[in-house]
């Protein structure tokens, strides 16, 4: 018996499209920069603002698409697979073994167990994510602040960097990270202390409870469009499992 999830083959169009976006991304700042210091050189400046009209249209498109679409029906697709393995019901015809690592019965219970578990995992990933991210923000802020007071330089240069620093989405996007790095620690707790007071023995009201937490889950992760990284994940897997096995030992799950 091996591990297998068909629902993952949805997001490496979303990884691949990712890597073409950091690509389009770099790749204007540094056509950008060219614009600038080629102005005394009138073939070179229009070669640079030719690439580089190319190169923003091009990350704004992919960057969109990822966001609008592939992104979308990746995630659509692990909620699918969620509800199928939850209440065994096949809703698709997409194969998971091992990506749940529950024992409950196809329940709402199961359902929320199921979640439960997501919230650790996409906890641990972001907190992974972030760690790298926050280095990122903060050596561009300290760059951009080194360079409003370093006397004589140029402001149209400043400018460059202040809109690639604050109109492009990097900062955004790791705020993005952190609240849903956040949002998943919390509604991890949320969950564990569900089950600690009321145990895996269904009632309406726990029901209740775990479907309510259930859709905060799924509205947080969909609104963020956060695309968690498969490598981060294959990283901290053997860990963050044997963490999600002592909380079920210690809430007798």
């Amino acid at each position: 018996m091996e591990r297998i999830d068909t629902v993952n083959d949805y997001f490496k169009p979303v990884t691949t499209a990712n890597k073409w976006s950091g690509f389009f991304f770099w790749s204007s700042i540094v056509f950008s920069c060219l614009v600038f210091f080629t102005d005394e050189n009138r073939l070179y400046n229009t070669g640079a603002n030719i690439i580089f009209i190319m190169v923003t249209v091009a990350y704004f498109i992919v960057s969109n698409w990822v966001g609008l679409f592939i992104l979308r029906e990746a995630q659509g697709k692990r909620r699918v697979h969620l509800l199928s393995n939850a209440l065994g019901v096949k809703l698709d015809d997409e194969h998971t073994n091992f990506f749940y690592n529950n024992t409950q019965k196809e329940s709402l219970i199961r359902l929320g167990m199921n979640v439960f578990e997501n919230t650790l995992f996409t906890w641990r990933v972001t907190e992974e994510m972030a760690k790298a991210e926050r280095v990122k923000v903060v050596f561009y802020i300290l760059f951009f602040i080194l360079l409003t007071l370093i006397n004589g330089i140029n402001i149209n240069f400043i400018s460059i960097i202040a809109q690639t620093i604050f109109t492009t989405g990097i900062i955004v996007n790791v705020i993005k990270l952190e609240i849903l790095r956040s949002s998943c620690k919390q509604l991890f707790y949320e969950f564990r202390q569900v089950f600690l007071t009321n145990g895996t023995n269904y009632t309406e009201k726990l029901a209740a409870i775990l479907l309510q937490l259930a859709f905060k889950y799924e509205t947080t992760v969909a609104s963020m469009g956060v695309h968690t990284s498969d490598k981060k994940f294959k990283k901290i897997n053997p860990s963050v499992t044997e963490e999600w096995e002592k909380v079920k030992e210690n809430l007798s799950l």
